[in-house]
């Protein structure tokens, strides 16, 4: 299912789109480790004609399931688009895609969805990230007579 708009009736008077779409059919190739599509897109739109262009604006909102880029903890987070809008031309490279009698407004909102996501979640502001732990990388630096806390001066004296 497309978010469709009839343009026959959008040259008479706006027109008020609202319901929600499958995340999947808004953004059928969106794949990455730390950000999954939790729900469906929820849209509440009007579209207008503004000469040869439709005037598209609303609100857009879709929720989130994270993995915090620091910690790796899950957490839940959502995509709010409170002032989304777009003049579309009907005619041109640009153009709204149409099927007959009707514009398909997805690609519109495919685009700023995708540059609303976040690119690296964190869970809080203050998140430090993992806990320190004794590791084995760290005593293998003891073993080369470096300080655990700086591997950097381990590697400086190493002679190569």
């Amino acid at each position: 299912m497309l978010i469709k708009v009839d343009l026959r009736r959008l040259h008479q008077s706006s027109v008020e789109l609202s319901g929600s779409i499958a995340a999947a059919e808004v953004l059928p190739d969106f794949k990455d480790e730390l950000v999954e599509l939790a729900s469906p897109l929820e849209f509440d739109l009007e579209a207008e004609m503004q000469g040869k262009e439709v005037f598209v604006h609303g609100r857009l909102q879709i929720a989130l399931k994270c993995v915090c880029g620091r910690c790796l903890k899950t957490f839940a987070a959502e995509v709010v688009l409170d002032e989304f809008a777009a003049l579309v031309p009907l005619e041109g490279e640009d153009a709204l895609v149409q099927n007959g009698d009707f514009g398909d407004l997805t690609p519109l909102l495919r685009e700023d969805i995708y540059l609303a996501l976040p690119t690296n979640p964190v869970c809080e502001p203050e998140c430090r990230g993992l806990a320190r732990k004794a590791s084995a990388r760290d005593s293998r630096l003891r073993e080369l007579g470096g300080d655990a806390s700086s591997p950097w001066t381990t590697l400086d004296r190493l002679k190569l």
